[in-house]
């Protein structure tokens, strides 16, 4: 079966959802994890607060983006690139940065499977229902 990244086209799909908490909560890791940084590296408070809160800004329109075709799925994979930097200043970040990347390609890939399994699925009890109803108009 070959690897279909297209968004699903459920408005409230299990690709969407998926995604949408994955990237609030690694919003709110990445947070925390400025407030270690911090107090671990006073001298660059600056750089963290900036890097930190740029972003999980940048986490949450992505998350609110997500509707609007493949593109925000694709930002949302890059921005896990900071997300995984952020270990150069807290260390767990290496460890949570990678777990939610994974966590983010799994709720992409797994969400769009099962949105593609429920539209086949409605699909064909629509086709049951109208194979019931018989020809209209007779």
């Amino acid at each position: 079966m070959a690897l279909d990244l297209t968004p699903s086209a459920r408005p409230h799909g299990a690709q969407r959802m998926f995604s949408m908490t994955i990237l609030v909560v690694e919003a709110f890791l990445v947070f925390f994890a400025a407030l270690v940084a911090h107090q671990l590296i006073p001298e660059d408070r600056v750089l963290t607060w900036t890097w930190a809160l740029l972003t999980a800004l940048a986490l949450l329109l992505c998350s609110r983006l997500l509707a609007r075709g493949a593109w925000p799925y694709l930002l949302g994979a890059v921005l896990q690139i900071p997300v995984i930097a952020l270990g150069l200043q807290v260390n767990a970040m290496w460890v949570l940065g990678l777990a939610f990347a994974a966590l983010y390609v799994f709720g992409v890939i797994k969400g769009h499977q099962l949105d593609a399994e429920k539209d086949a699925v409605d699909a064909r009890v629509l086709a049951e229902r109208a194979a019931e109803d018989g020809p209209t108009g007779a």
